[in-house]
């Protein structure tokens, strides 16, 4: 399986970006933070990329897998500024444990690097917390005739109604809905509404 450009060459490369004084010992456990911010926002991300991956393993859908990988180490470097030491270490050195089924030298490397110099393959596979992958609110795809027009955010537990609304509100949706007939709206709960007009 030919593995993509990009892991062979970020996460390592990532892996050196956060320096500090925390130790070496606690840098794979999560750290305990209060509230949101960069940094929650940094773990939610983490653990959904465990989730994500462990799930995507099982299904064998390795190409999507390998793609949250890559979206987590997106995040990492955005948040690079404005997250702790500790919340990017274990961050990365999760990417290099996800990435070890797929590229072992390079994951090994990454989450040498990161803990001290344990060795991966001698870790429990990262386990996702339930509580870091619940949201109070999602990005909504809003779609007219099958084609995105428009996200909004919107309420985890909003009702079918609920978002059906939000989509006909968005403005991008108006624009391509007004003087025309809605025949069928569509609705993926947690995911997109679409409108199918003529």
């Amino acid at each position: 399986m030919a593995v993509p450009r990009a892991a062979h060459v970020r996460p390592g490369r990532s892996a050196h970006a956060p320096t500090g004084t925390e130790s070496q010992a606690s840098v794979v456990e999560a750290p305990e933070l209060d509230g949101g911010g960069p940094d929650v926002e940094l773990l939610r991300k983490t653990h959904w990329a465990i989730d994500k991956v462990s799930g995507d393993l099982r299904r064998f859908a390795f190409n999507t897998a390998i793609a949250a990988v890559m979206e987590l180490l997106n995040e990492c470097s955005r948040l690079r500024e404005e997250t702790a030491v500790g919340t990017r270490r274990f961050a990365l050195a999760t990417a290099g444990s996800l990435l070890f089924p797929f590229a072992p030298h390079v994951g090994a490397d990454v989450y040498a690097l990161l803990s001290g110099g344990e060795r991966v393959w001698e870790q429990p596979w990262p386990r996702a917390d339930p509580a870091l992958l619940e949201r109070e609110s999602y990005e909504l795809v809003c779609q007219v005739n099958g084609r995105v027009r428009d996200r909004v955010q919107a309420a985890a537990d909003a009702s079918a109604d609920e978002l059906k609304e939000l989509c006909r509100a968005a403005p991008n949706v108006r624009a391509h809905v007004d003087g025309r007939e809605i025949v069928k709206e569509v609705v993926v709960p947690g995911k997109l509404v679409n409108l199918v007009v003529r």
